[in-house]
């Protein structure tokens, strides 16, 4: 049969209308969503790379604030602003937001449609100067030369121009209105931003949200770093649940130092976001050029940015600033991916991993008084079943072991020319159905954390990891770790878990213990 191949932006834009058909979503719906791929879509490397060349030329000569090269940056913005039909939303009544030594930043506004909500503002911003020919102070490179910034910061420009172009798309605004923000002057330490701050245009108790873009020119490992996730409950999902068409990599640093323009709202108690691929040998040097940008890399950035920012922008409420991000740390389990923490003992006994096979595990130890040492079991013996779980190796053991509910029938083979032998086990403890334990954060509401997968787990079988988060169970959502419990005890396998890892969405699927012994019956 001969395949045509079909794109996946087409694709993309035929799943709204399959949906009505199908009665999935109403006509409404589906032009909205159609609407909302068009605008996505519309995001393209070649428009990101013009945008960027346009910036990083040598005749900008290197955007220095206040200097000529500057001007001209900030006076191209504002022809593009015009050109989408953006309100004017500085100080003057214009564009434009004056301040220090000839220094301007750049601003305009999409009003939201919602009477209530378009009083609130989510913030899209980046700053536009660069370091001009370079100062002992600015450089890394050779002083004299021009330094055209191509990633820091023309990559983020030209990534809230591409944004402002996608919201001007859609036939009708979202809820909230929008401020597209270019800020000046940061290289000289983040005049710019903080002089808005201390200055809005907008009125700063309901700014709801602040996302800074700053180098996203070079994606590298397919890892993008977002700073701020933790100044807003539910942020980490946001984000996560954005990045399915983008599939990146995403580090969710703790960090939060004044190091970028999101830290004036952080000040502030404005929940804050900065998008960053990270410093690389270009930085601050001459060869900072458009040539070396990843405008593939970028498109896929900004489109994860377009969905995050529509959300915040037309959701009915937004989260709160969450003052604990200035002072918490990462927690350290969070670090080792690996280690599982040791297996809870319910059996009491241990065996050499060479020793397993076809004909079960040999034991090397029970310890005294224990379950299996109360049932008979001695070193030396093969566990051949377990719970009605044949025993091929270790983990095999450990895992029927784990998820176990008493009275347990273990078979073993003793080493003597014995027969078989089949006991009735009390095994200590509480059964692990999944084998994991977990953490809740309030940063992270609706989610458990996996602090250990046991091995030989239920969830160590299906590949899940310390450090994954859980945000569905078989499709439903959960308030807390309690309700979470209750749904992972009780709900029929196999268990189909929605986890995020790395800013990535999966469905993983869970085969557990008493399905299994279902199915052998």
């Amino acid at each position: 049969m001969n395949r045509i191949p079909v794109c996946r932006s087409c694709l993309a834009g035929l799943l709204p209308l399959v949906l009505v058909l199908c009665g999935v979503l109403d006509a409404s719906a589906a032009e909205k969503n159609a609407s909302l791929t068009a605008a996505i879509n519309s995001i393209v490397p070649d428009q990101l790379q013009s945008h960027v060349v346009i910036l990083a030329d040598d005749t900008m000569a290197g955007r220095e604030a206040g200097t000529p090269g500057g001007r001209a940056a900030a006076e191209y913005l504002v022809e593009r602003f015009g050109d989408l039909g953006l309100t004017a939303a500085g100080s003057d009544g214009g564009f434009y937001q004056r301040f220090g030594a000839g220094y301007r930043n750049v601003l305009a506004i999409l009003k939201g449609r919602d009477p209530t909500l378009s009083q609130e503002t989510v913030i899209l911003c980046a700053h536009y100067d660069h370091i001009g020919r370079g100062s002992k102070k600015t450089s890394l490179g050779r002083i004299g030369e021009i330094h055209n910034g191509a990633d820091d910061n023309a990559s983020g420009t030209s990534a809230i121009l591409e944004l402002a172009e996608a919201f001007c798309m859609l036939p009708e605004p979202p809820r909230r209105s929008v401020l597209f923000a270019f800020w000046d002057a940061e290289e000289k330490g983040l005049l710019g931003s903080n002089h808005w701050a201390a200055n809005p245009t907008v009125p700063p108790g309901r700014i709801v949200a602040a996302i800074n873009i700053d180098m996203i020119g070079r994606l590298r490992d397919n890892q993008l770093t977002v700073f701020g996730s933790r100044t807003a409950q539910g942020y980490r999902r946001l984000i996560s649940t954005n990045n399915a068409q983008s599939d990146l990599r995403i580090d969710f640093s703790w960090t939060l130092v004044a190091n970028a323009d999101h830290y004036p709202f952080v000040q502030r108690q404005i929940p804050a976001l900065f998008a960053h691929t990270g410093v690389h040998d270009q930085y601050h040097r001459e060869t900072d050029d458009a040539d070396l940008i990843d405008s593939d890399g970028m498109t896929r950035i900004v489109r994860l940015l377009f969905g995050m920012t529509y959300d915040l922008a037309e959701d009915e409420r937004c989260p709160r600033f969450r003052t604990a991000c200035r002072t918490e740390s990462a927690p350290t389990w969070v670090i080792s991916r690996e280690g599982a923490g040791a297996v809870p003992q319910r059996l009491g006994v241990a065996w050499d991993p060479q020793g397993a096979g076809e004909d079960g595990v040999e034991l090397t130890s029970v310890t005294p008084g224990s379950a299996a040492d109360t049932a008979g079991i001695r070193p030396g013996d093969r566990v051949v079943e377990l719970a009605g779980h044949i025993v091929h190796s270790g983990e095999d053991l450990a895992g029927a072991v784990l998820a176990a509910v008493n009275p347990v029938r273990v078979v073993v083979k003793p080493r003597e020319d014995e027969e078989t032998r089949e006991l009735v086990v009390q095994l200590e403890g509480t059964p692990l159905r999944l084998g994991i334990t977990w953490e809740t954060d309030d940063a992270e509401p609706g989610t458990v954390i996996l602090k250990q997968v046991f091995p030989g787990s239920a969830a160590a079988r299906a590949g899940l990891r310390p450090g994954d988060r859980i945000y569905q169970i078989a499709g439903r959502d959960f308030t807390d770790d309690g309700q979470f419990a209750e749904l992972a005890t009780t709900l029929p396998g196999p268990l189909e878990l929605l986890v995020e890892r790395e800013g990535r969405l999966t469905t993983i699927v869970v085969h557990v213990a008493d399905e299994i012994s279902r199915r052998a019956a």
